[in-house]
């Protein structure tokens, strides 16, 4: 894999409330991708990291979806890092994305030069760089190989799906593309669709990097020579797209750099001016020209709308969603994410919208941990049972024996059986501690044994109530129920405990 060039730095850590050190994993797919365009992406590899610790249902993992020249590394410290990972004010223990609560995973896109296979990569087919050889990849295929590597985790429910930017288009690709695999989605500063005026920026991004002399038609790897220049103005000019007007004017002005006075020339004078020329300096020296074309042609590609109809394209989607807009973001203003809601609303998407009010633009969600804190924090506890409940559960009826209660508990590992009459009506519960009563009683039915005055939620109850529940009755298990008395599943402490403090129980 083709090493990005980077630049030395001295190590300064300060690792309060952080995860500490952690490492990037690699999964090479042992079958080849099959791409949206019909291309064939043979064994990729996929870049990730996790944080935190997977409960025993599995029932707490979040992915974490990042922006365009992201990479895996969301989180904790590196050897020799200099800062932590790009969302380290999430994540991490007593955090918004809590490390004592949930299992998290970030993985790097496809396409990208992070770690996961992109054109600066061995093409098997040649033993050289990909090149322009790479095939074009779209936000569907990136969400695609994310759930190769789920698969290969044996990961098959999503607690939660969180990105901003391209992220927030993987987040509702992913609910579109497995809606059965997601409970929950936080969409923050992006679209569902690039409209004309994105894609007229990211080509003259993308001409800029190739009219680079350089560039070479993409083949300078090992030419010694790399259009730096190209891809440097390439982000200095997706930089000003992510500021503010109000951002740039506070931090900037029009202050001169190291002058006091116009030298009436073509040099940098203005601060403003010093600050892009530095950010895209900085940028070549990390990340990789010919990844930059793909990712934003990917960005340009991504449309959610069926038959020009965005109520039609979202559809299939069924898990709860959070929607944030940046009230300062001009690349995606509140309108386009109001447009979005509406869509899902017609679609009765449970979804909620709320703005941040942050001056910084667009890259607002990387820097701003306060508002975006406390809106992440109260979406995630405002978890409902339907949010984390299995519609396949074990039922018994009350004319079945307590050996029929008995072989179930033990090969479907449970401790809690619903018991329901011919038409799926609560009658009574049964627990491994009644079993156990049964046994040194030597009863027989399971009318003998079972509670009958039995306690119930509904799928809108909060986690919050259920664990209340729990503790104040000292139970481990509810049957929940619908408003007509069927049973619809059941919950039980290990379900809500990774997703709640421990002080609730």
């Amino acid at each position: 894999m083709e090493q990005v060039r980077t630049i030395e730095t001295e190590t300064t850590i300060g690792k309060d409330n952080s995860i500490g050190y952690v490492e990037t994993k690699y999964y090479t797919l042992e079958e080849d991708l099959k791409l949206e365009t019909g291309a064939i992406l043979k064994n990729p590899t996929i870049a990730y990291e996790t944080y935190g610790k997977l409960n025993d249902l599995k029932s707490n993992v979040i992915l974490v979806c990042h922006a365009l020249t992201g990479n895996a590394h969301a989180a904790g410290w590196h050897e020799g890092d200099k800062k932590p990972g790009w969302w380290d004010i999430m994540i991490g223990p007593g955090k918004p994305l809590d490390t004592n609560k949930y299992f998290i995973i970030c993985s790097n896109v496809l396409g990208s030069c992070h770690g996961s296979t992109g054109p600066s990569d061995i093409n098997p087919d040649t033993n050289k760089e990909y090149a322009l050889d790479f095939p074009i990849i779209t936000i569907s295929d990136m969400v695609n190989g994310q759930k190769k590597l789920l698969d290969h985790l044996n990961l098959h429910n999503l607690f939660c799906v969180i990105g901003g930017s391209m992220g927030g288009m993987q987040v509702i690709q992913w609910a579109i593309s497995y809606p059965n695999m997601i409970r929950n989605a936080i969409f923050i500063a992006s679209a569902a669709y690039s409209t004309t005026q994105q894609i007229a920026f990211d080509e003259v991004q993308r001409r800029a990097i190739i009219e680079d002399s350089d560039w070479n038609h993409g083949n300078y790897y090992h030419t010694g020579k790399y259009p730096d220049k190209g891809l440097s103005l390439a982000r200095m000019i997706a930089h000003i797209t992510y500021l503010s007007n109000d951002s740039m004017l506070q931090k900037f002005g029009r202050r001169l750099q190291d002058k006091d006075k116009f030298s009436y020339s073509f040099d940098v004078e203005f601060q403003v001016e010093s600050y892009l020329k530095h950010q895209g300096y900085t940028f070549t020296q990390k990340f990789d020209a010919n990844s930059y074309l793909y990712l934003t042609k990917a960005l340009d590609y991504f449309d959610l709308r069926k038959n020009e109809s965005l109520i039609e394209g979202l559809s299939s989607i069924n898990c709860r969603m959070l929607v944030v807009s940046i009230s300062s973001d001009w690349l995606y203003t509140d309108l386009r994410h109001e447009e979005l809601v509406d869509a899902l609303r017609a679609n009765d998407v449970n979804v909620s919208y709320t703005k941040l009010n942050a001056e910084q633009g667009h890259d607002s969600f990387l820097i701003e941990n306060g508002q975006l804190n406390y809106i992440i924090r109260n979406f995630l506890y405002e978890i409902r049972v339907k949010d984390i409940l299995t519609r396949s559960y074990t039922k018994l009826h009350d004319f079945e024996s307590i050996k029929d209660a008995a072989e179930l508990m033990l090969n479907n590992n449970i401790t809690h059986i619903p018991i329901v009459d011919q038409n799926d009506k609560i009658m009574g519960i049964v627990t491994a501690w009644d079993l156990s009563k049964a046994i040194a009683m030597n009863k027989h039915n399971i009318d003998e044994i079972m509670t009958k005055n039995v306690l119930t939620c509904y799928e809108s109850d909060t986690l919050f109530d259920v664990a209340k529940t729990f503790k104040n009755h000292k139970i481990s298990g509810l049957p929940v129920i619908d408003e007509d008395n069927h049973v619809i599943g059941v919950v039980t402490t290990a379900d809500v405990s990774s997703l709640m403090g421990s002080d609730d129980f």
